[in-house]
Order: structure tokens, then sequence, then C-alpha cells
């Protein structure tokens, strides 16, 4: 018998799959179309709008229905889409079913995050941090699923198909007997559009330096290592797995960290622990003291999406799903924003002063670390 504390953290690995093995396919799925990498730059770019999109409209539709069932659609759409993104037949066809995979996907996104906030509530129990390390793990394990599949030379198609059907027997199985929460007394509708607030937009600013390693290091810090420290391929490859295992390791240990110092001291010394880390990237002369500054950042931003998502939706004033869908809105701009313009201007400025440029954000965040109490 499962504990409403696992299902709400399968909720999270089941989501983390919705993505994990789609990420493998692409590639192939562009090759076969004859996709030049300029359009599909721009084809990929429909799914980001999507989750944006979804996003912003999700809230009044959770306030109506109740996470668990856009939980539940979520998983088992965004999932069967994915064989239709597998049977695409030109550009067009591939980026608009992208944007469509985009809104669900954002459904689920908003829903589970909104579900663990409620938990937290109801229980008085610290599961936000958890339940991200729990989708990280769940993102990690489809991808090497995807990949030993890749190996065995099945079509993607049939991947997504057996994918879509184990989703609704697993969706059936932890999902569908969640309980439903009643809205706290009193609560507003959520409105038709998750615009930021202020509180919001201040969250977003304390979460800025946290999004924007996340995603700089895992385009930018394989190249940085090869290109700048004439690494080999096999050795610069270690940077990006150095960040995501202390990533994956405090997330776990998060919940337990926020309950005994709390929100604001952790949000502090992950700013700290932040910026040693990209210093250590910025100044080392060798590379086993950049791999030592990939470990201090993946244990600095471990928390950032997991306090930012709990932050928000406990912004008092606003319902928690309108709340949670603006910050998802704003760190998907900067997911996808923030790598390609890092990138622009490591063009101009070379990477070891881009990566040196993200500190004053650090700086922010660790002034900003008091707008998590609320």
């Amino acid at each position: 018998m499962l504990t409403p504390t696992a299902r709400v953290m399968a909720a999270f690995v089941l989501h983390a799959t919705t993505v994990g093995g789609l990420f493998v396919r692409l590639p192939e799925i562009q090759k076969a179309l004859g996709i030049s990498a300029g359009i599909y730059g721009l084809v990929l770019l429909a799914m980001p709008v999507g989750v944006l999109l979804g996003s912003v409209l999700i809230p009044r539709q959770i306030d109506r229905f109740g996470p668990r069932r856009l939980i539940a659609v979520g998983l088992v759409v965004s999932t069967a889409l994915q064989v239709v993104i597998a049977l695409s037949v030109d550009p067009w066809s591939l980026s608009a079913i992208l944007f469509v995979y985009g809104l669900f996907f954002a459904a689920g996104n908003v829903s589970v995050n909104v579900e663990a906030n409620s938990h937290e509530l109801a229980t008085g129990e610290a599961i936000m941090s958890r339940c991200h390390g729990w989708w990280a793990l769940g993102f990690l394990a489809m991808s090497l699923i995807a990949a030993g599949i890749v190996r065995l030379g099945i079509a993607p198609v049939w991947q997504f198909a057996g994918h879509a059907v184990a989703m609704a027997g697993l969706v059936a199985l932890f999902i569908l007997p969640m309980a439903d929460r009643p809205p706290a007394a009193g609560a507003a509708p959520a409105r038709r559009f998750a615009v930021p607030g202020r509180a919001v937009l201040l969250i977003g600013a304390w979460a800025l330096a946290g999004i924007l390693m996340e995603g700089t290091t895992r385009g930018w810090i394989v190249i940085y290592l090869r290109d700048d420290f004439g690494a080999s391929d096999a050795l610069a490859a270690l940077g990006l797995p150095a960040v995501v295992l202390t990533q994956t390791v405090f997330r776990f240990a998060g919940d337990g960290m926020i309950a005994r110092f709390g929100l604001a001291a952790v949000g502090r010394v992950s700013a700290l622990v932040t910026a040693l880390g990209i210093l250590f990237i910025v100044l080392s002369p060798s590379v086993p003291l950049v791999l030592l500054g990939c470990l201090l950042i993946g244990a600095g931003i471990a928390t950032t999406m997991p306090q930012a998502f709990a932050a928000s939706a406990r912004v008092p004033g606003r319902p928690s799903a309108e709340s949670v869908a603006a910050f998802a809105a704003l760190s998907t701009l900067v997911n996808f924003m923030g790598p390609p313009l890092f990138g622009g201007l490591a063009e101009v400025t070379g990477l070891a002063v881009a990566f040196a440029l993200v500190l004053p954000l650090t700086v922010l965040s660790f002034v900003l670390s008091g707008r998590l109490r609320a």
C-alpha cells in the first residue's frame, strides 16, 4: 500500500519520463526528416513556447478539476503525443506537435508542484526538494533506457507507443488513487492568465543565478573544459555529470537542511556555494579544480527550483496554482533563453568571463533569500 507521500514522488518520476526519453530520440527524428541544424533549432523552440503558454493558462483548470486530474491528463496525453511526434512528416508538423506537447507537459509540471505543496501544507512534511530529486532520477533513468533502446535498433515510434501504454497503467496505479484536497477556505479563484506579480518576480530574481548556472553548465561546461583547458573529450565529459551528481544528492538532503536551518539560511548558503563554484571554474589553473567547481555548483543550485516552487506556492493573496504557474513561466523563459544568450556573450568575452558575469546574480540571490520565508 503506497503512502500519499510516495504517490506524490511517483508523480514527479513519471513526469520526468515524459521528456527524458523524447530528448534522446529527437535527433533521430530530425535526421529521418532531413531537417538542417538551423531549421531544427527553430523547430525545437515550439516546445518551450507551448510550455510557456501552458503554464500561463493552466491555473484556472487546476482550480476547476484539481491537480490530481491534471497530473493524470498531462502524463497520459504528453506521452501519447510522443507517438505523433515520431510520425511527423515535415518540420511544420513536428513543430506543431511539439507545441501541443509543451502545453500538456506544462499541465503536468505545474500540477505536480501544486500537489507537492498541498501535501506539505496538509501534513507538515517537507517533500518538495526530494520530489525534485526523484524527478532528476526519473529523467536520468528514462534517458538511459532510451539510449539502450537505440542500441537495440528499435524505432522511436515503438518506444513511444510502449511508453504510452505503460504510462496509462502507471497513472491508474499511482496517480488516480491520490486524494483530492479541498481548496483552502476563502481562497480566491485563479485568474485567466498566470501573470507574475511582484512577489513571484522577486522569487524569480532570487532563483535566476541557479537557473542560469543549471542551463549554462549543461550547454557549455564540456566545451569550456575542452577548448580552454585542452581536456580530452573523455575528461571534459565529466563536467556535466559532476554538476548533476551533487545536484541530485543535495536535492534529497534539501528537505532535512531546510527543516533544520530554514529556507532563508539554506538559500543564502546555496548562493555562497554557487559563487564559490563559479570562482573555481573561472580562476582554476587545472581541470581537476574546475571539476571541483562543477561539484560545488551542483550543490549550490540543488535546491533552487524546489525552494522557488515552494515559495511561489505560498505567496499570500494568490492561489498557489496561479503563483506556481507564473514562476514556471518565468523559469521556462530563463531555461531556454539563458544558454543561447550566454553563448552569444561568450563569443565576445570568452567563456571564463561569461561565467564570471553570473557572480553578481549570486549576490542578488544572497540578498533576496529572505523572500523565501513567505
